[in-house]
C-alpha cells in the first residue's frame, strides 16, 4: 500500500510582522520603564517628606518641652526666678541663625547628665558642618538648616503678646515677655529629591534654593509659664 503524504507549505513571520512585533514590544518596555521611574520618584519623594516631618516635629517637640519649663523651680521655688531662664543670641544665616539657652530646676539636662546645683542648662544651637541641631554640644536632630527666635512682648499688660521681637532688638523688654516663637528650617538629606531648584518659605520670606533639596518650615509659639 502506498501512503502518500501531502507536503504542508512552510510559513513564518514576514519581515513587516517582525518589525511590528519589535515595535510593540519596545513601546511596552518604554511604558513599563516610565511607570517604574515615576513610581520610584514618587516613593523617594514621599520618603524625603516623611524624613522632613520626622525631623521637624521631633525638634519642635524637644525644644517646646524645654521652653515650657524655662524658669521652673520645684523644691526651692520661694528663692525666686531662675537667673537667666532664657538667653537667646541673634545669629547670621550662614551660622545657622539664632541660638538659645534654657535653664530650669531639674536633676538631668538635655543629655541626661547630672545637673550642677539642681539647675539644668540646655543650650541649643546649630552645627553648620553637618546641619545638626545640638543641645550642649551633642547632636539631637539632623537636617536643620536655620533657627529663628522671637520674643512675644506684652506691652499693655493684658497677658497677650502685642509684638514679636528679635533677640538683638534694643527695644526688647524681657520683663514683658509672655511667649516665644520658634522657626526651624528643615532640609532633606540629599540633593536629588527635587527635579528642579525649589522655592521655599521661611520666616515670612520666600527664598530660591540653589540646590535640589526639599525644605520646609516648622514653627511653634510657646507661652512662658514661669518668671524669666
Amino acid at each position: 500500500m502506498n501512503n502518500r503524504f501531502k507536503a504542508m507549505p512552510q510559513s513564518g513571520f514576514s519581515l513587516i510582522e517582525l518589525m511590528i512585533s519589535v515595535g510593540i514590544s519596545g513601546f511596552l518596555l518604554l511604558v513599563i520603564m516610565v511607570m517604574f521611574n515615576s513610581t520610584s520618584r514618587s516613593r523617594m519623594l514621599q520618603t524625603a517628606l516623611s524624613g522632613l516631618n520626622e525631623s521637624g516635629r521631633f525638634a519642635i517637640s524637644i525644644m517646646g518641652r524645654d521652653l515650657r519649663m524655662a524658669g521652673y523651680r520645684n523644691s526651692d521655688w520661694f528663692a525666686g526666678a531662675v537667673d537667666d531662664a532664657i538667653l537667646a543670641v541673634n545669629g547670621a544665616p550662614e551660622d545657622g541663625g539664632d541660638s538659645i539657652t534654657i535653664q530650669y530646676e531639674a536633676a538631668k539636662d538635655c543629655n541626661y547628665v547630672d545637673t550642677v546645683g539642681g539647675i539644668a542648662t540646655n543650650a541649643y544651637a546649630l552645627n553648620m558642618d553637618d546641619f545638626t541641631l545640638e543641645c550642649n554640644g551633642q547632636p539631637i536632630v539632623s537636617g536643620i538648616e536655620q533657627m529663628q527666635i522671637y520674643f512675644g512682648e506684652d506691652t499693655d499688660g493684658d497677658g497677650v503678646a502685642n509684638r514679636m521681637m528679635a533677640p538683638n532688638d534694643v527695644a526688647l523688654n524681657m520683663d514683658q515677655v509672655v511667649s516665644l516663637r520658634l522657626h526651624l528650617l528643615v532640609r532633606s538629606g540629599n540633593d536629588r529629591e527635587a527635579l528642579t531648584e525649589q522655592t521655599y518659605f521661611y520666616d515670612d520670606q520666600t527664598f530660591e534654593a540653589d540646590d535640589n533639596r526639599l525644605r520646609r518650615q516648622y514653627s511653634m509659639t510657646v507661652a512662658i509659664r514661669n518668671p524669666i
